[in-house]
C-alpha cells in the first residue's frame, strides 16, 4: 500500500492518478490471437507529467513486433498516442471510472494501412488487469517484475 501512495504522489496531473497501480511495473499477457507473449512496461515520465507504456511482442522469444502509448493528461482528461514498428499510429481518449478503463480512438496498424475506430476495456484486479478489445476476446495480463 505505501508503494502505491508513493507511485502516485509521483503524478504531476491529477487525471494520470489511476495509473500510479500498474506504473513501475511489467505485465505479462497473450498476444493478440494467442500469437506468442505481449509484455507491457509502465513508467511515469518527464517528473509524472506523463505515463509511457512501451511493448513488446515475442514469438519464441524473439521481438516480432514493438510498440510505445503515451497516456497524458488534457485538462481533466487522459489522451494517448500510439506508434509502433510497423509504422502504426493511434490516438485517443480514456476514461477511468473505479477498476474499469475505457479507451476510445482511432488507430492504423501499419504505414499503410486505413485509420479504423478502436475501443478497448481494461478491468484491474489484484496482481492483473484484463483487455477487452473490440472485435477480440479477452486476454488477462499478469505482473512480471
Amino acid at each position: 500500500m505505501i508503494a502505491l501512495i508513493a507511485a502516485a504522489a509521483a503524478f504531476a496531473q491529477a487525471p494520470l492518478q489511476p495509473w500510479a497501480a500498474i506504473t513501475g511495473h511489467c505485465w505479462v499477457g497473450p498476444a493478440p490471437g494467442n500469437q506468442g507473449v505481449d509484455k507491457h512496461c509502465f513508467e511515469a515520465v518527464y517528473g509524472g507529467q506523463h505515463v509511457r507504456d512501451r511493448h513488446v511482442v515475442t514469438v519464441d522469444g524473439r521481438a516480432v513486433y514493438e510498440g510505445e502509448t503515451v497516456y497524458s493528461a488534457k485538462g481533466s482528461q487522459v489522451i494517448f498516442t500510439y506508434w509502433n514498428s510497423l509504422g502504426g499510429l493511434g490516438t485517443g481518449n480514456a476514461l477511468v471510472s473505479g477498476d474499469n478503463w475505457r479507451f476510445s480512438g482511432t488507430i492504423h496498424a501499419t504505414a499503410t494501412s486505413a485509420e479504423q475506430p478502436m475501443s478497448a476495456v481494461w478491468k484491474l484486479q489484484p496482481d492483473a488487469y484484463e483487455v477487452t478489445a473490440e472485435g477480440g476476446g479477452a486476454r488477462l495480463f499478469k505482473r512480471d517484475d
